[in-house]
């Protein structure tokens, strides 16, 4: 801080749920949760105490809320981040969470402008492309987002998405139409526009970095966000001299993105952190009852007492554009142990259910008496796993019961009755456990 100076933006994704970047301060649970729950109050309580965690640690912008509305259940990089698919509830829940945020120093960002929603391709490996015209956009995607400019959001983030009836040849973060014509003159939003990571492949395999850079800016994008070696960032900072010597880049458009970037500055203005702030009294009973309250019964539960089979995953992909490995129903067993049940544990790799013995040798396994599958994974489940479950809940009959730790979406394709977590952070976790003993479910589905 002291050689960036007074002008310094510490930028974080700490969504909630899937999406965190640190843990040992208070964090939302995943925002399908909330909207479960569909109580603004809470989601703005949420938000508030994640914002008084990242100001403990110095951060003064959160690349949160997901204002996306999911729609479609194939979506493999949204599901649970979004509040639910029905516009309306993410618009009230996107503004509570703003709200939340920003009422506690941190700017919010109102992400993926015009909406990420109802694809199905991750903008991570690939550029999707969503044929939505202007009138269906705002009837839909872009319902949220007008209430996150109602709501006073600090900034926008922009997907990387080809609109082929607004603009046919370039991704939203790098259209003009998008950023100037339905942003800033549509909705009237003249705050920051931060871009999506410029190095997701939707851009990368498909423009020059430098080209990327200056086709952003001179869209509307006031900061395209660029990872990568110093090198990297010097060549782009040098071509966009070079645009704006040539003229291919508005000197006046580049000092009014520099304006806005001061005001957002000025109004959540950097801080040293003060870690000893970062959890008040009242935060854990808070975000443990988020969790709680976000949790969705599918059909009518069992109460399980002692002893149980637990049926999961070994370790999954994060997300498809992850190198990181999660093991959610790992975790559940822990906690489960940890609460006392006797838990037998029936752990595989699920890139062996092709193998026929392999699979047999897994079935052989199941006990008499509850049997409950977690599914662990974001993106879709594969022919395989759907297949292997559905041998485990015949064998369990009416012992059996399926958790979706992640993607809610799996209770479609997986026999019930179903509880849905939306996510696998303790605090879900436990909400789980809770349920499991016979609390009262008592959130709704939001899709």
């Amino acid at each position: 801080r002291s050689l960036a100076g007074d002008d310094f933006l510490v930028a974080i994704d700490q969504e909630g749920g899937g999406v965190l970047r640190l843990l040992d301060v208070p964090y939302p649970p995943p925002a399908m949760a909330l909207g479960a729950a569909d109580d603004t109050g809470l989601t703005r309580s949420v938000a508030a105490a994640a914002a008084r965690g990242l100001r403990s640690t110095g951060v003064n912008i959160d690349f949160a809320p997901v204002a996306d509305v999911n729609v479609n259940p194939l979506n493999p990089v949204i599901a649970d981040r979004s509040f639910g698919a029905d516009p309306e509830l993410v618009a009230r829940h996107v503004s509570a969470f703003i709200e939340g945020l920003q009422s506690e120093g941190v700017a919010a960002s109102a992400k993926h402008f015009p909406g990420h929603g109802d694809v199905a391709v991750d903008s991570h490996l690939a550029l999707p492309r969503l044929d939505r015209s202007a009138a269906e956009l705002s009837r839909l995607e872009l319902l949220p987002f007008r209430a996150a400019v109602q709501a006073g959001v600090a900034s926008f983030m922009t997907a990387h998405i080809v609109f082929p009836q607004l603009d046919p040849d370039l991704p939203a973060t790098l259209s003009p139409v998008v950023i100037r014509t339905l942003l800033r003159e549509g909705l009237g939003f003249d705050g920051v526009v931060f871009s999506d990571a410029m190095d997701m492949k939707a851009i990368a395999d498909n423009f020059d970095p430098v080209e990327a850079n200056v086709l952003a800016m001179s869209a509307g994008v006031d900061a395209p966000l660029n990872i990568g070696p110093v090198r990297h960032h010097l060549a782009i900072a040098d071509g966009v001299e070079r645009a704006l010597a040539e003229g291919r880049l508005d000197p006046a458009a580049a000092a009014r993105s520099r304006e806005r970037l001061a005001t957002l500055t000025a109004a959540f203005p950097p801080v040293a952190g003060q870690p000893e702030a970062a959890w008040s009294e009242g935060d854990a009973e808070l975000l443990d009852g988020a969790a709680l309250r976000g949790l969705v019964a599918l059909g009518e539960l069992p109460v399980i007492r002692g002893s149980l089979t637990v049926v999961t995953p070994a370790a999954v992909w994060r997300s498809a554009a992850s190198q990181e490995q999660v093991g959610p129903g790992v975790d559940l067993i822990a906690e489960l142990k940890r609460e006392g049940f006797r838990v037998e544990e029936i752990v595989f790799d699920p890139e062996r259910l092709t193998e026929t013995a392999y699979a047999a040798s897994l079935l052989a396994q199941v006990q008499p008496g509850p049997v409950v599958y977690a599914s662990a994974r974001r993106t879709p489940l594969s022919e395989a796993e759907v297949s292997f479950v559905h041998e485990v809940a015949g064998l369990a009959g009416d012992d059996f019961l399926h958790v979706a730790l992640w993607n809610p979406y799996h209770a479609h394709e997986l026999p019930g009755p179903a509880l849905l977590a939306f996510g696998y952070r303790p605090a879900s976790l436990r909400a789980v456990v809770t349920a499991l003993r016979g609390a009262p479910v008592t959130g709704v589905l939001p899709f």
